[in-house]
């Protein structure tokens, strides 16, 4: 299953980083702390929407394939990871959140797959397939 850029995701971390700034902004802190912060909550939102709303960075997923507990992704920079399927994974009919363990790693990968990064039989197919894998 290929997956696309997806808006909804880039509204809801541009929309999440917002608050995040404005919160920092309305502390009392030292106005260099505060400027400090914003900027490194500014470098997170351009990570992450490179990453994962847009599929601009290296290690953005591109494709997946599901196979039982096991989940082969295909990166953008052209490498492919294995990694197995956990429990904590959620489907809903808004998104899915993809909890995996990457081979050889102990920490757990999540990403957030809304149904416009997939055609809507894909999207319908992979929640399917994790409710029962």
């Amino acid at each position: 299953m290929a997956i696309k850029p997806s808006p909804r995701l880039a509204l809801l971390l541009l929309f999440q980083h917002m608050i995040a700034a404005a919160m920092v902004y309305a502390t009392d802190l030292p106005s260099l702390l505060r400027l400090t912060i914003i900027l490194l909550v500014a470098l997170s939102l351009i990570y992450h929407l490179a990453r994962d709303a847009f599929l601009l960075s290296p290690d953005s997923w591109h494709e997946i394939s599901l196979d039982n507990r096991y989940i082969s992704i295909a990166v953008r920079d052209g490498s492919s990871i294995l990694a197995q399927v956990t429990s904590t994974t959620i489907v809903s009919r808004f998104c899915i959140l993809l909890r995996v363990r990457l081979e050889g790693h102990h920490l757990l990968v999540s990403r957030v797959i809304f149904p416009d990064a997939l055609s809507a039989g894909e999207f319908r197919e992979l929640c399917v397939r994790l409710k029962f894998a």
